[in-house]
């Protein structure tokens, strides 16, 4: 970075808007011949990767604390990203709304450093605006000609997002320059949401049609914002519709996701007991499905799980679903959705082991942890372990929400965050919520180890304790027997007894996460792993359920590869069985459906994830392939480079997996397939 020196001298605030403003600074502008929107942006050397400053080092006793929970295979983040702002607000008011609310605060706070950061953040943003329509400008003097279409683009790049937008085209350029600015703000390039599309830009839809766009005028310009989309981050941007309504611009772009064929945006439909049976018709798609769209939501299970997070009535009925798997309130919360992924096979083998851990050498030990002697005290071993180990967590994470805040804050995100203008502060002690989604890794297969142990120790007395320990830390070598009979045990997955340890495992979990709640940090459980289920498998030990040391944990809300089936009823009732709304941190259930059944079944399909929804599940997510097809791209991934698969949040192409999460996709789909 060429202005490293004289940003390293600045305080944070004005480090943020002076990088802001040279970034912006270092863009330059592609139009293409069927561009119907503004924003092929290309970077210039100024854009760089993430450089410490000195008020961002650390002493080794603060790095101590904030990387104590990787001991225990557990990690802390905060985790930028994960946006959602208030596109209707932007749409209708512009960003001048904002600098005005900034204006009369610096009438009170004239010497306030944060606030006049701000101001010169929408200053930034304002230049970028005239200097993007200057080149337009110098585009059509070079070819010594006045193109309307390329003038409108340009009146229309002056115009938003810093004022109003008043047609259909208008609001989703505006969209699209917000959403292009929030990475670049934040240095964190995913999942940035576009909320409740179909609600906030129907009335530029309805208005530009009674005006004289067509059908296909409006989706050219869909289409254009779908390209833009899939060329910038990471694609992982959820657009929601539907919920209490669903209105013609909700069909369009179901219409349109179908058609373009693309992994972003995911689509996220939110589903009632009025949703119409068309619509129904419209989603059950072999195409859609075959890309792992759209995502289910189930409306009424998303405000139950707000409501629990004590999220008033009023705020819930502007929920949107946020990326991933988040229930986020627009404009009114810092997600650090990866904020604790906290290994629960961890507490487990503490509980059942005198507080220490299996592997060798670790430093850990929860103290007053006595050898079980039944199932209860297996239950309140795990209990102490938990909260002893979340402890460390939040420290943790604690730690470093204070260095981010002070070192290293956003300015452009939060002057879009409620509370924080009014307050001058950055977005992590101004938002109204700040939540840290505490993802419970591997609850899945703790909840099933300690239905084998009660089994196999505490009612058959077949073996001892002592020996389930040896067998799982020697991951199983010399001890087949042991292994097998661990896997024959129930498991959570088939609407068995089994359930019954998920259930009181996921009560005792988010009991003990909710409970660090004060101020404005929200600790959220969730049981959500997109496929960091392969890679935090791969780094751990031997399990109590049966599972060998580098094999992948459970997926989601959903059982460990081994029991699962081609027919997904017994998950789906088994899913349906855990406290989904106290889990308000998101969690999916992941099937697979044959082409042929999705086809030729969608009256059963259906019915399927309504039982799922209206019972309290959150969030059912689809595929559509089989596990030959994903033989052969492992094998030949030059011939499948536009394969497109639901990996847990998002779409993604096949071909940017890790190795091992493509296998792990192939050996879940050979056994799925309903």
């Amino acid at each position: 970075m060429n202005n490293y020196n004289d940003l390293n001298a600045m305080t944070p605030a004005k480090r943020f808007a002076k990088k802001f403003r040279l970034e912006l600074e270092s863009l330059d502008l592609e139009i293409k011949n069927d561009d119907e929107i503004i924003g092929w942006f290309k970077f210039g050397n100024e854009c760089s990767d993430r450089i410490l400053f000195d008020d961002e080092k650390i002493d080794e006793h603060t790095k101590g604390i904030m990387n104590m929970p990787e001991i225990f295979g557990s990690k802390t983040n905060v985790d930028k990203g994960h946006t959602l702002v208030d596109y209707g607000f932007i749409l209708n008011n512009g960003l001048v709304a904002y600098e005005n609310k900034i204006n009369e605060k610096i009438k009170n706070y004239p010497e306030d450093e944060y606030l006049a950061a701000m101001k010169d953040t929408l200053r930034s943003i304002r230049c970028f605006m005239e200097r993007m329509a200057s080149l337009i400008d110098e585009r059509m003097s070079q070819c010594n000609s006045e193109d309307v279409k390329m003038s409108a683009m340009r009146d229309m790049i002056k115009k938003v997002p810093y004022y109003p937008a008043d047609t259909f085209r208008e609001a989703v350029q505006s969209v699209w320059i917000i959403h292009f600015l929030l990475p670049l703000a934040e240095n964190a390039w995913y999942s940035i949401s576009l909320g409740k599309f179909d609600e906030y830009m129907y009335p530029f839809y309805a208005n530009s049609l009674k005006n004289g766009m067509t059908q296909d005028e409006a989706k050219k310009i869909i289409h254009n914002l779908y390209r833009l989309l899939n060329s910038y981050a990471d694609g992982a941007c959820m657009l929601n519709i539907g919920g209490d309504t669903y209105n013609e611009l909700s069909e369009l772009i179901i219409e349109c996701q179908k058609e373009f064929s693309m992994p972003a945006p995911i689509l996220g439909v939110r589903i009632d007991r009025n949703t119409p049976e068309r619509i129904w018709n419209m989603l059950i798609d072999e195409k859609l499905f075959s890309m792992g769209q759209p995502t289910f939501y189930g409306e009424e299970a998303c405000k139950k799980a707000l409501r629990e997070k004590s999220v008033s009535e009023k705020e819930t009925d502007n929920f949107s679903n946020n990326s991933c798997m988040g229930i986020s309130i627009p404009a009114e919360e810092f997600n650090s959705m990866w904020g604790c992924v906290f290994m629960v096979p961890a507490a487990l083998e503490a509980a059942l082991n005198t507080g220490l851990l299996l592997r060798h050498g670790c430093e850990i030990r929860v103290p007053n942890i006595e050898v079980p002697e039944n199932t209860d005290e297996v239950f309140a071993n795990f209990e102490k372990c938990v909260k002893y180990l979340m402890d460390i967590c939040v420290r943790s994470y604690e730690v470093k929400a204070e260095l981010s805040e002070k070192t290293d804050p956003d300015c452009f995100v939060s002057i879009l965050t409620k509370g924080c203008i009014e307050k001058r502060c950055d977005r992590i002690s101004g938002a109204k919520y700040h939540n840290v989604t505490v993802e419970c890794m591997g609850m899945a297969n703790a909840a099933d180890g300690i239905c084998a142990i009660d089994k196999l120790v505490f009612r058959d007395k077949k073996y001892t304790l002592e020996e389930i320990n040896q067998a799982v830390k020697s991951d199983f070598i010399e001890y087949k027997e042991i292994k097998d009979d661990l896997q024959s045990c129930m498991k959570y997955g088939e609407n068995s007894g089994a359930d019954e340890y998920a259930v009181k495992t996921a009560e005792i979990m988010q009991r003990i996460i909710r409970n660090y709640n004060h101020d404005n940090l929200y600790f959220l459980p969730s049981l959500h792993t997109l496929d960091h289920n392969v890679m935090y498998g791969k780094t751990w030990g031997a399990s109590y359920d049966g599972r060998s040391a580098g094999k992948p944990f459970a997926k989601n809300a959903g059982p460990s590869n081994e029991v699962r089936k081609s027919d997904p009823t017994s998950m789906v009732l088994s899913a349906i069985k855990l406290p989904q709304y106290k889990f308000f941190g998101g969690q999916p259930i992941d099937v697979n459906f044959q082409t042929d059944l999705v086809r030729n079944h969608k009256k059963e399909i259906s019915s399927l994830i309504k039982v799922y929804l209206e019972n309290g599940g959150l969030q059912f997510q689809v595929n559509s392939l089989s596990s030959k097809l994903l033989r052969e791209a492992i094998s030949s991934p030059e011939k499948y480079s536009n394969l497109v698969v639901r990996i847990g949040g998002f779409s993604i192409y096949f071909n940017s997996l890790s190795i091992e999460s493509k296998k792990e996709f192939a050996e879940r789909f050979e056994k799925e397939g309903f």
